[in-house]
């Protein structure tokens, strides 16, 4: 019988050699030589058998466009927060490492998973079912589909999420119950854009990547009503992987 934690086990190859995803071949084979002097069982001080073999399958890998690319699908799946960067609230400022140009997805493609239409196909809107319910009845597990064409999955994108987010009264800071401005809630529910970038190349059609929100804040006041947000990535229907 299999083991399952073996199973469950995915190598870090980049951790292994202590390189960024995102290092280039050139990158992968110079930090290889600096750590092949070190750890290669010819070395009498530092050498190490176990350790040398470690480093070169990561760098057979890591070196090989084919088993690279193949590799980097699933690494990408357990680590989104690699591919995906959030952007500042602040309109039309592009991260200048960001190779132009970026194609911005049309707010027409990016779907929520509980739109009421989806659950009243379902006979799911029943009085005092809970969107999460829905969800589990639906077989729904994602909050976001975006649809993509096969072009734009070779482009770096940009998308912007519209999100429920919770403000702090700027007035009383929530400490007054008499304030004016909130009526004395302390937040008040509003909705803010996600600014979302991702890298070219490297989204998986059909994979659900789940992004952390916890934290990440559009201002200074206002912060996301929901800590982790599930996107699916789908193709456009008629479009080919």
């Amino acid at each position: 019988m299999n083991d399952p934690g073996l199973q469950n086990h995915f190598p870090d190859h980049y951790k292994n050699l202590g390189l960024s995803p995102l290092a280039s071949v050139e990158r992968v084979k110079s930090r290889y030589r600096e750590l092949a002097k070190i750890f290669h069982p010819d070395n009498r001080e530092t050498g190490s058998s176990d350790l040398f073999q470690k480093f070169a399958v990561s760098y057979q890998i890591l070196t090989h466009p084919i088993k690279r690319k193949e590799y980097d699908l699933q690494y990408l799946s357990r680590h989104p927060e690699i591919l995906f960067k959030f952007k500042s609230s602040l309109e039309g400022k592009n991260d200048p490492n960001v190779p132009a140009p970026i194609r911005q997805i049309p707010s027409s493609r990016i779907l929520y998973a509980g739109q009421a239409v989806e659950f009243a196909k379902r006979g799911l809107l029943r009085a005092g079912m809970r969107n999460k319910e829905r969800k589990k009845y639906s077989g729904i597990h994602y909050d976001i589909r975006i649809l993509l064409t096969n072009e734009e999955l070779d482009s770096p994108l940009a998308a912007k999420i519209p999100l429920v987010v919770r403000v702090l009264c700027p007035d009383c800071r929530g400490s007054n119950v008499f304030c004016d401005s909130c009526g004395g809630k302390g937040t008040y529910k509003s909705f803010r854009n996600l600014n979302l970038e991702a890298e070219a190349g490297k989204l998986l059609p059909g994979k659900i990547y789940e992004l952390d929100l916890s934290g990440l804040k559009p201002s200074g006041f206002v912060h996301f009503k929901k800590n982790l947000l599930k996107v699916k990535i789908e193709l456009i229907e008629g479009e080919k992987k």
